[in-house]
């Protein structure tokens, strides 16, 4: 016997916490395969950066120029001009006359390009990462375990694909690019001003940590606000799946006015938020252009003071005040990417989250070429995640090689509930299933699975051609000849005959344009096709009218001789040939035998075949 510990699955769940900077520093771990992008926008960047400063440098020359003054040279552009191009023949003023235009047109050419390189590159590098963290995304819920999709709507699941990895897009893209052009444009500037004042720069520094304690209050709002608009977006998403999934239920039962106050409510509740995401932005600009006014105020102030002035000349002290201008406009952008900010790192945060959660368990190493289908079912118990409710309690079962099972009883007995332990959606609480007499826990799970094929009441098919819907995954490369018997095995082929484009027929979502038979006709198909040693059938000809399911009958009878089969039923007229019938009732085995010997009887299974055919 064999017991396993519970748990349940939720967005909720993480292992701990990260903080902005672990989960920003995590998701610029996407960019390290493209580093040299990266290296380029930076590069860029830096040029973009260089050029504000010169630029300001540039008044410095220009100023210097008209005074006269004896130390004209001590600018940056005015040094190199001077040193390369001056001819002692030439004026101060006429030789800034033709310098400075050139410089000015040279220095905006240089950071237009350099903002090009910058820009371009960073959202190759953006993208990159956004189509990573997407596809790393979908390729966890190919190999999530079934209690994650039944802790999560499927609203919410789609929204996470979409929704928030379209925040975090924002983060990556936007928000990225501002953060390095900006921030290396404030580092630019202030190492310009430390190099023309360290003393006036201590005006900067003094309301540094006002300005740190406004982001980091209004960050935390954002980021909570950012949670509620994300969990609200999948509410939204959830009602409008259900709404246009369930068009005709929602009509013909009169359910509009309910669905509309649903989706009303949780459209509200995301309207809510958003407004209180954009007043804690709208706030925060303002006060940290505040901050940075009062902190230009008080250089100026101090920059007139005598003492200061004696150091300066007229266009030192020009190209310092533009450089302390020019330090708003880049903080006013740092502050203002802290709404795109945060909704990015709570999406990342919730994307990394899905991807820590553990895989569907696979840790068994045995494969089979191909099994003869024994099932030897001992003692098995089972609960669904998060609930109380035993499913299974118990369950012993024995079933050979070749032989065909029918599982019956009322809705609710654990009949589905026993195959989906059998395919190993889920892992029992305790005893154990064995196929060839080795447990199933034991076999590598692609391989297990890879002898079982399943056709279930809830039929799913794929926006693709009918063709592609039959030989669909593993099955892809089977010859078209085969394609066309299996689809005359199921008698399918009748009906795609009459398509459009036949066999080659392109389906609506989930098989729109074929009705609940012909739906169930081609799964049928597809299982045929995959010719596994294991047959499961759950109440796969209940959407067949008696026609048609005379047909089916026949074929899944030629196919069921060589293989094990458990059929599940509601209508007992399909289960009659069975070599045994199980019959269940409240996660038990309450009677075993064949279709004679349960009539005989009586018990549950004589009360339900009789009002069958009473009815």
């Amino acid at each position: 016997m064999t017991t396993r510990p519970r748990a349940m699955y939720s967005s909720t769940r993480r292992q701990g916490k990260l903080n902005d900077w672990e989960i920003y520093l995590r998701l610029l771990g996407y960019v390290v395969p493209y580093w040299y992008l990266f290296a380029l926008s930076l590069l860029g960047y830096l040029v973009y950066s260089l050029g504000n400063v010169l630029l300001a440098d540039t008044m410095q020359f220009l100023l210097d120029a008209l005074n006269d003054t004896s130390d004209v040279a001590n600018g940056i552009v005015s040094g190199v001009a001077y040193r390369l191009f001056y001819s002692p023949d030439m004026g101060r003023l006429e030789f800034a006359r033709v310098a400075v235009p050139l410089a000015i047109v040279l220095l905006t050419l240089t950071r237009a390009l350099g903002f090009f390189v910058g820009t371009y590159f960073m959202n190759h590098v953006a993208r990159h990462l956004v189509h990573e963290l997407r596809c790393e995304l979908f390729d966890k819920m190919l190999v999530a375990p079934s209690a994650y999709y039944d802790a999560h709507s499927q609203g919410v699941l789609i929204s996470k694909i979409t929704f928030n990895v379209e925040q975090v897009t924002g983060a990556a893209t936007k928000a990225l690019k501002i953060l390095v052009r900006e921030s290396l444009t404030v580092v630019a500037l202030f190492s310009y001003m430390l190099y023309l004042n360290w003393r006036l720069c201590l005006v900067f520094v003094a309301v540094a940590p006002l300005i740190a304690l406004v982001v980091r209050v209004v960050g935390r709002h954002f980021r909570r606000y950012s949670r509620r608009i994300q969990a609200s977006m999948g509410d939204v998403t959830q009602v409008s799946n259900e709404t246009i999934g369930a068009y005709r239920e929602v009509r013909i039962f009169g359910g509009q006015s309910q669905q509309r106050e649903r989706f009303r409510h949780a459209s509200d509740y995301n309207r809510v938020q958003s407004l209180k995401l954009a007043f804690a932005d709208a706030v925060s600009t303002p006060v940290l252009q505040t901050l940075l006014a009062l902190a230009l105020a008080a250089l100026v102030w101090f920059a007139l003071s005598p003492d200061i002035l004696a150091g300066f000349s007229a266009g030192s002290l020009v190209a310092f005040l533009i450089a302390a201008g020019q330090l708003g406009k880049p903080m006013r952008q740092l502050s203002g990417i802290q709404s795109v900010l945060q909704r990015g790192l709570a999406a990342a945060e919730d994307i990394f989250a899905q991807l820590d959660l553990e895989d569907e368990i696979d840790t068994g190493t045995h494969s089979a070429s191909r099994v003869n289908g024994h099932i030897a079912i001992a003692d098995l118990s089972f609960s669904y995640p998060g609930t109380d409710r035993v499913a299974l309690r118990n369950l012993s079962l024995d079933i050979p090689a070749g032989s065909t099972l029918a599982l019956v009883g009322r809705s609710g007995s654990g009949k589905s509930t026993l195959v989906q332990l059998i395919a190993r959606f889920y892992r029992p609480d305790s005893g154990q299933i064995l196929l060839d007499g080795v447990p199933i826990d034991d076999y590598r799970l692609a391989n297990l699975r890879s002898h079982i094929a399943l056709v279930s009441q809830e039929v799913t098919l794929f926006n693709d051609t009918v063709y592609n819907n039959i030989a669909y995954g593993a099955l892809a490369d089977v010859p078209r000849e085969r394609i066309d018997e299996v689809a005359r095995l199921a008698c399918a082929d009748v009906f795609i005959a009459r398509l459009p484009n036949g066999i080659d027929t392109v389906l609506g979502d989930d098989g729109g344009g074929l009705s609940g038979g012909e739906r169930q006709r081609v799964a049928i198909a597809r299982a045929i096709l995959k010719g596994a040693p294991v047959l499961i059938l759950d109440e796969a000809t209940s959407a067949l009218d008696n026609e048609s399911e005379n047909y089916i009958q026949q074929a899944l009878d030629n196919i069921m001789r060589q293989r094990t089969t458990i059929v599940i039923a509601h209508r007992l007229s399909t289960v009659e040939k069975a070599d045994c019938i199980a019959v269940m009732d409240a996660g038990t085995i309450v009677a075993i035998g064949t279709h004679d010997e349960l009539l005989q009887r009586g018990g549950i299974y004589a009360q339900l075949y009789h009002r069958e055919f009473s009815d």
